[in-house]
């Protein structure tokens, strides 16, 4: 009780979170992905690395906070760098999206945006033709805003080191459909580019229909035998996620976000009904520095 007084009067037992700007932000953005999945040893494979530089204009009105995201460059390397959805996203020329709190109100530039992208990667048709697929794009927004989701759980006074699971649950904050959460614990502050950020992580469960880019790596990498392309039915995967954030509670702006991601996944042969499955290790970084205006130099 008494360490309890002391971090109370220094205002380090709790905080308040906050989603409001008093003036413009820009970040440059750092999105940083690897892509492994373990063969039939039991050996981790690395096989694709990405990473892609933004830049991101935050602004809000009202309530509404806008962002701003422009594509700068690519610098992804690895068997499928070219060839991801997922990926692919963060090399849109602009997306821009709207949000009151928690919801993503308006999100546009990824339907144009992927197309155009498309036509401009030099690759073979059979990956073009995987790309095109119409289910991409409603996916690739389900992303986009399940990652604004994730980052703007908090709000209002929370404690700064908890288990806040409990608390969002009364708040009505960790009502989704399509993932499950089993918790959620802020762990107190860290610094990042010159910032005091509130770090919390997000544990979750997520079942979705089966990434073709990871059975792409897996089995056209040659990191399982050739036999295993034929397995093309039943493609389902089912992740154990570690979603960690940092904000600058009073206004909400993203320090550093890492998604860890263990996957199982299922393939089944189209003829003989044999089913297998294999483990997928993703990590996604992403970190948000403030941009600083360039200073002019005297002539």
């Amino acid at each position: 009780m008494f360490l309890a007084a002391m971090l109370s009067a220094c205002g380090e037992s709790e905080v308040s979170v906050d989603y409001k700007l008093s003036s413009p932000v820009k970040l440059e953005l750092y999105a940083e992905s690897y892509y492994a999945t373990i063969d039939l040893k039991g050996e981790e494979k690395m096989g694709t690395i990405t990473a892609t530089y933004a830049d991101l204009d935050y602004s809000s009105k009202g309530d509404t906070t806008f962002v701003k995201r422009t594509y700068t460059i690519d610098k992804s390397r690895g068997y499928l760098k070219n060839f991801m959805p997922t990926e692919l996203a963060w090399r849109i020329k602009e997306v821009d999206l709207a949000a009151v709190d928690r919801n993503v109100t308006s999100l546009t530039g990824i339907d144009d945006g992927y197309d155009s992208l498309l036509v401009h990667i030099p690759m073979p048709d059979r990956w073009r033709k995987q790309l095109l697929n119409p289910d991409f794009k409603p996916h690739l927004k389900r992303l986009e805003k399940h990652r604004w989701e994730m980052s703007h759980l908090l709000t209002g006074v929370v404690p700064v080191k908890a288990n806040v699971t409990e608390l969002l649950k009364q708040q009505g904050r960790l009502n989704f459909a399509l993932i499950q959460i089993d918790s959620v614990v802020t762990k107190g502050f860290s610094n990042r580019d010159h910032r005091k950020c509130l770090d919390y992580i997000v544990y979750l469960h997520e079942t979705e229909s089966f990434p073709y880019f990871i059975w792409e790596q897996h089995v056209g990498s040659k990191i399982v035998p050739e036999k295993f392309k034929t397995y093309t039915a039943g493609h389902k995967g089912e992740y154990r996620t570690e979603f960690e954030v940092m904000i600058e509670p009073e206004t909400g702006v993203p320090c550093q976000e890492r998604e860890v991601k263990v996957g199982t996944h299922t393939m089944v042969h189209p003829e003989t009904k044999d089913t297998v499955t294999f483990t997928s290790h993703v990590t996604h970084e992403r970190l948000f520095n403030i941009k600083h205006p360039v200073a002019e130099t005297a002539e």
